[in-house]
């Protein structure tokens, strides 16, 4: 049985449907699988825990240290 982990900061459930549902879709139309065969792993990581060139993303980024706050805040 193949399996696609996608390893991403949060997403939302709206987000989470279209992923799996595209990639879903690119993964049986590429390989000609059928979709019951395709399992999809999805580990989502704080933007505290994501780094780009040395960096970590709250850092490097103004605007997703808004949205790690914001996360933060809902899960409290």
């Amino acid at each position: 049985m193949p399996h696609i982990v996608v390893y991403s900061p949060r997403l939302t459930r709206e987000k989470k449907v279209a992923c799996v549902a595209a990639l879903t879709e690119a993964f049986c139309a590429s390989t000609g699988l059928e979709k019951e065969n395709l399992v999809i792993h999805i580990e989502e990581h704080s933007y505290d825990n994501i780094a780009v060139g040395g960096k970590l993303l709250t850092d490097a980024f103004p605007e997703i240290a808004e949205r790690e706050k914001a996360y933060q805040l809902a899960s409290d």
